[in-house]
């Protein structure tokens, strides 16, 4: 009689414990967005000139943090191209100027490495794959291989004129397949020089755009 109800009791244990593991899943695993890109806080003489985008994608590993599953962490890695269109000059002390030619498309672009965390609320179940998400991030940035290209010259490759890490604020929200994505920066990511030939750390580059998720 004992070892039936031992035997019972590890049963209904074992379901249980199956049940629970089903009950954990993962969902948006794969992330890709478009940005339109502007300059955030008020630069005298600054104009920008034309459609400044950025285009991202990468992985995260989404991890449960409850047995529903609608609240998650994920951390991951990505890919990221900027492009900047402005009235900026190239200096040599490895710093940029305000041309007084405001109409100047001149181009500043970059490539980046992304490394994303993401705390994730949604209205998702085992069985629900339509849902809507609130996701706030944080992305450290490596970024490299700068090229600038002015109005009137040629390409050039820049070195050490765009800062190497950046840190950048994020928020994704939306439902289903439409997503809304905001992101701040929160360190400058190029050192402005003033008429005053004073730094003007004030370059922070924010950007609003869409972001599909997959998986």
């Amino acid at each position: 009689m004992r070892l039936s109800l031992l035997v019972v009791f590890f049963s209904i244990n074992s379901i249980i414990s199956q049940e629970n593991k089903v009950t954990k899943y993962k969902e948006d695993q794969i992330y890709f967005n478009f940005n339109f890109d502007f300059q955030l806080k008020s630069l005298k003489g600054y104009q920008q000139n034309g459609f400044s985008r950025s285009f991202n994608l990468g992985l995260l590993k989404d991890i449960s943090l409850n047995n529903s599953g609608n609240k998650a962490l994920a951390i991951g890695f990505g890919y990221g191209y900027s492009r900047l269109v402005n009235n900026l000059d190239v200096n040599q002390n490895l710093t940029f100027s305000i041309d007084s030619d405001s109409e100047l498309r001149n181009k500043l672009s970059y490539h980046s490495i992304h490394f994303p965390i993401e705390l994730r609320l949604r209205t998702s179940s085992i069985e629900n794959y339509v849902f809507w998400r609130v996701y706030l991030g944080y992305k450290l940035s490596y970024n490299f291989s700068t090229k600038y290209k002015p109005f009137f010259g040629r390409k050039t490759l820049l070195k050490n004129y765009v800062s190497d890490f950046s840190h950048i604020l994020s928020l994704s929200l939306g439902f289903n397949t439409w997503n809304i994505r905001f992101e701040t920066g929160l360190s400058p990511i190029i050192k402005v020089l003033s008429k005053s030939n004073s730094y003007n750390n004030n370059f922070f580059i924010s950007s609003v755009g869409l972001v599909f998720y997959l998986l």
